[in-house]
C-alpha cells in the first residue's frame, strides 16, 4: 500500500506496511516498516486492517495476533469473503477468533462494493 494516512487528532495511530506510506501533517501517526507477523508481541491493537493480498487463513495468521483481545480484524474481501470464512473456520477458532460478520462498504458509491470480514477476537487465545 501506498498512500496516506488521515485520522482525528485524538487517535493514535500505527502503521505496518512493507511499501512506503506518506504520511502528511500528523504527529499521532508511527510508521512500522515491515511485514505483519514481524510485530507479533510488539504491537497491539483494538482493530487492525488488512488488505486482500491472501486468503483469509492466512492473512488471520498475520494478524490476529496484533488484535487486542476483544477487538477486530477487518479483512478487506472480495465475493469469496462467505466462502474463504468456512476454508478458514479452524484457524480462526484456534487464533481465537468469536465471531465473524460480512460488511457491505460503499454500496451507495461505488459499482461494486467492498466486502469486508470482521472478525471478533475475545478474550482468550489458545
Amino acid at each position: 500500500y501506498t498512500g496516506d494516512v488521515a485520522a482525528g487528532t485524538d487517535t493514535e495511530i500505527s502503521v505496518s506496511d512493507t511499501a512506503t506510506v506518506r504520511v502528511i501533517d500528523l504527529d499521532n501517526v508511527t510508521l512500522h516498516r515491515g511485514r505483519a507477523e514481524e510485530f507479533h508481541g510488539v504491537l497491539s491493537a483494538p482493530h487492525v486492517t488488512a488488505r486482500a493480498v491472501a486468503a483469509l487463513d492466512k492473512l488471520a495468521r498475520w494478524c490476529c495476533p496484533m488484535v487486542a483481545p476483544g477487538g477486530q480484524l477487518v479483512a478487506m474481501k472480495g465475493q469469496s469473503a462467505s466462502a474463504e470464512i468456512d476454508k478458514a473456520t479452524k484457524v480462526l477458532r484456534r487464533l481465537g477468533v468469536t465471531a465473524t460478520t460480512i460488511t457491505e462498504h460503499g454500496a451507495d458509491v461505488l459499482p461494486a462494493p467492498t466486502l469486508t470480514v470482521d472478525c471478533t477476537v475475545g478474550t482468550a487465545r489458545t
